[in-house]
């Protein structure tokens, strides 16, 4: 086996990467090395994985080193980087896609679409927030939107979110902890093992959290497992969570259960009917939908 050096990248800071190909994310990693094997350069062999787990839901390794004609722990070794990238979940003797890559949309995008919604459920949220407080910030885009409004308050912020990190990152004001893991790139969130070890140490008073979906059966739900993983991590972690999500996720279910209803303490919205309101009132939810005359002006320490 023959290496090549990899150039390590590290002037991405400001980088669109939306656009890029996954054979770019792939080389990004700093842990990533560029290996030939029987003519095949690894990440291009963990690409064609990544398309069989789509078609397929699920690999083996015993069928994927049959089909590269490379070793069992050759495989295994994909599996490990991909895992660490979010885009599978390993099992016994194979592994299960974390998500349905057609479905996949950037955070990028999201954060232009129902604006007005998100930044009333944003402002909405700063009244929730002591002074001195020391909260979870999730990812996600109406989480991006909270982060513009804190910047003068004295806090201590616990983010997984490269949005809201970039957001907060010249405010002196705000002591910033920020996990280290894996960078999922469609939402800029930092998950998995690293990410969830880094939270089981710590305790907040309050989490706000994100969710690409919500339903009154299935409860609150994303697009990828490891992130859904992430996500239950900062639950266990807050003294309490308030949920927000505009009205567009609103009767969905995506492939990853986040948690049910009973985790959620408060819940912040832009429209739900007298019924949907009542239904999470017995489930002991507290329900705040924003209007005009209801969003709290941001509360700027002097």
């Amino acid at each position: 086996m023959t290496t090549l050096p990899v150039l390590i990248l590290s002037f991405v800071k400001c980088v669109d990467l939306a656009p890029l190909s996954l054979h770019f994310f792939l080389l990004l990693d700093k842990s990533y090395e560029i290996s030939y094997i029987n003519g095949v350069i690894s990440f291009e062999r963990q690409e064609e994985i990544l398309k069989l787990l789509e078609s397929k839901g699920k690999v083996t390794v015993n069928e994927l080193a049959r089909l590269f004609n490379v070793s069992k722990v050759t495989i295994r070794s994909d599996f490990e980087s991909l895992e660490n990238k979010g885009f599978l979940i390993r099992t016994h003797g194979g592994a299960i896609s974390a998500e349905n890559r057609r479905l996949i949309r950037m955070v990028s995008r999201t954060i232009d679409e129902f604006k007005e919604q998100k930044d009333g459920i944003a402002r909405q949220a700063v009244s929730l927030i002591q002074p001195g407080a020391t909260i979870i910030i999730d990812s996600g885009s109406t989480t991006a939107y909270l982060a513009r409004y804190i910047k003068e308050m004295q806090l201590t912020v616990i983010t997984n979110s490269l949005l809201v990190s970039q957001e907060l990152s010249h405010c002196d004001n705000i002591e910033l902890l920020i996990s280290g893991g894996a960078l999922r790139r469609p939402s800029m969130a930092i998950i998995g093992e690293a990410t969830r070890f880094f939270l089981s140490h710590l305790n907040a008073d309050l989490l706000f959290l994100g969710a690409t979906s919500f339903s009154f059966q299935k409860g609150i739900s994303c697009t990828n497992l490891i992130e859904a993983e992430t996500k239950r991590s900062m639950i266990k972690s807050s003294e309490k969570v308030c949920l927000l999500a505009d009205s567009s996720k609103k009767g969905k279910v995506s492939m990853a259960h986040v948690c049910d209803w009973e985790d959620v303490d408060i819940f912040i919205t832009d429209s739900l009917n007298i019924e949907e309101k009542e239904a999470l009132h017995e489930l002991g939810v507290e329900v705040i939908v924003t209007t005009e005359k209801s969003i709290t002006p941001v509360i700027q320490d002097e």
